[in-house]
């Protein structure tokens, strides 16, 4: 069964803006201590990752939303 174009443009959306709400936070804060050294002068920071997990646990909410409402018992 094929998801109907407008929830399919939501769910990619959705994505799309998570990704770069979290590379904003990531490119625009040094918030928390580094967790990972990239090289000497970047590393990811706890507030890096806190706000991709957010982000992407709404869009994840989003789209089992736009997944889910075709799924019923059919007989």
């Amino acid at each position: 069964m094929a998801i109907p174009v407008p929830r399919a443009a939501l769910v990619v959306l959705a994505w799309v803006g998570a990704t770069l709400f979290g590379l904003a936070v990531a490119a625009g804060t040094r918030i928390g201590p580094i967790v990972l050294d990239l090289s000497h002068t970047h590393g990811i920071h706890l507030g890096d990752l806190l706000a991709f997990g957010g982000a992407y646990t709404v869009a994840a909410l989003i789209t089992a939303s736009a997944v889910g409402d075709g799924h019923q018992n059919r007989k």
